[in-house]
C-alpha cells in the first residue's frame, strides 16, 4: 500500500481557501517526494451589465508534502523534521512556485496563484487532462520519429527558456510532461531551482537526485557554486527521447558509465537521431551538449527541422517574463 492510499493525502471534499478562490479537492492525482497533486475544483462567478452567471473551473494544486518525513492530523500537515529541514524545503517550494508563476511559455504549465494553510503551501496550475507523454509511450510501445522530433523540440524550447531565464528543472522525464491538444507541456518543479544573474542559487538546500534513469551522475552529489549546470537537464532531455524511441526506461547513469549506452536498442530507429540521444545521456558531462541549443542544433541537422510548432519558441529567442 503506498503513502497515498495510507490516508495522507487530503480527503475529497476539502476546501481549501486561497486569496483569490476556495478550492474543492476532487481526488488525489499522484503523489512524488516533495508533494501531493490534488485535482480540484472552484466555482467561478461572472457578473455583467445585464446578469451574471456562475461555472466550475477545474485546476490542479500541488501541496508541499515530504513523504519521508511529513504526516497528517486532520487537515493540518505535521513534521518529523529535525534541523528546520521541513521549513526549509517549505519556502523553497513557495520561492520557485513564485519564479514558476513569471515563466509564461506555451510548454510551461501555468500557475494561478500560491497560498499556505494547513502548516504548508499550495499552488494552483492549469488543469492538463490530455494524460502524459508516459501514457502515450506505454500505448503506442514507443512513438514514431517524427513525433518524437515534434514533442522533444517542444521541450527543448521550454528548458531553453527556462535556462535563459537562470532555471532548472532537474526532474525532466516523461511522466513530468503532460501532451494537450497535441502540444508538450511541462509540469512538477518540485526539484526546479533558481539562479541569479551571476550563476549562484537562490537557495541554499541541495538540488535532488533526481529519478533514476534521467538524471545524470553528478547530479546526486551536486554542490552549490559551480554555476548553472544546464548539462543536467540536456541529460535527462536525451533519457526522455531515450523513452520515447525505445519505449524502455533509461539505464541508470552509472550503468551506461560502466556497460556503455545500449545501442542495439536503437537498431530500428535512425542512427542520426541514436547518436544524438547517446551524446546528450554521455556519462561524463564534458562530453554533452553544453546547451539545449546545441542539443536542438544537432536534431535539425538529422534532417527533422521540419517539425517546429508555429507557437513554440526557439532556443535563440530573447525570453520574455
Amino acid at each position: 500500500m503506498n503513502i497515498v492510499e495510507q490516508n495522507t493525502s487530503l480527503t475529497a471534499g476539502t476546501v481549501l481557501k486561497a486569496s483569490s478562490y476556495s478550492y474543492e479537492i476532487v481526488k488525489t492525482l499522484g503523489q512524488g517526494s516533495f508533494g501531493i497533486t490534488y485535482l480540484a475544483k472552484a466555482k467561478v462567478r461572472m457578473e455583467g451589465s445585464l446578469g451574471c452567471f456562475s461555472s466550475t473551473m477545474y485546476v490542479a494544486i500541488k501541496e508541499f508534502f515530504m513523504k519521508e518525513i511529513n504526516g497528517r492530523e486532520g487537515t493540518t500537515v505535521t513534521s518529523g523534521s529535525k534541523g528546520g529541514l521541513f521549513d526549509d524545503y517549505r519556502r523553497k517550494f513557495v520561492r520557485e512556485a513564485t519564479n514558476l508563476s513569471k515563466l509564461k511559455h506555451p510548454n510551461i504549465i501555468n500557475v494561478l496563484e500560491s497560498f499556505e494553510v494547513n502548516n504548508t503551501c499550495y499552488y494552483v496550475m492549469e488543469y492538463i487532462d490530455g494524460g502524459s507523454l508516459d501514457d502515450m509511450i506505454a500505448r503506442q510501445h514507443g512513438l514514431s520519429e517524427a513525433d518524437v522530433v515534434k514533442y522533444v523540440r517542444q521541450i527543448a524550447s521550454a528548458l531553453a527558456f527556462m535556462h535563459d531565464n537562470k532555471m532548472l528543472h532537474l526532474d525532466l522525464k516523461p511522466g513530468n510532461v503532460m501532451i494537450n491538444d497535441g502540444y508538450a507541456v511541462l509540469i512538477d518543479f518540485g526539484l526546479s531551482k533558481q539562479y541569479d544573474a551571476s550563476g549562484e542559487p537562490e537557495s541554499s538546500t541541495t538540488i535532488g537526485s533526481g529519478t533514476p534513469g534521467y538524471a545524470p551522475l553528478e547530479q546526486a552529489n551536486h554542490r552549490d557554486g559551480n554555476g548553472l549546470p544546464v548539462t543536467m537537464d540536456v541529460y535527462a532531455l536525451g533519457a526522455t527521447m531515450f523513452k520515447m524511441l525505445t519505449g524502455e526506461r533509461p539505464p541508470i547513469a552509472s550503468d551506461i558509465l560502466n556497460d556503455d549506452f545500449p545501442s542495439e536498442l536503437f537498431k530500428n530507429n535512425n542512427p542520426e537521431l541514436a547518436a544524438v540521444v547517446e551524446k546528450a545521456m554521455m556519462p561524463m558531462k564534458k562530453q554533452r551538449f553544453q546547451t539545449i541549443g546545441e542539443f536542438v542544433t544537432a536534431l535539425e541537422s538529422c534532417g527533422f527541422g521540419g517539425y517546429e510548432s508555429e507557437d513554440t519558441v526557439l532556443a535563440d529567442e530573447e525570453p520574455v517574463v
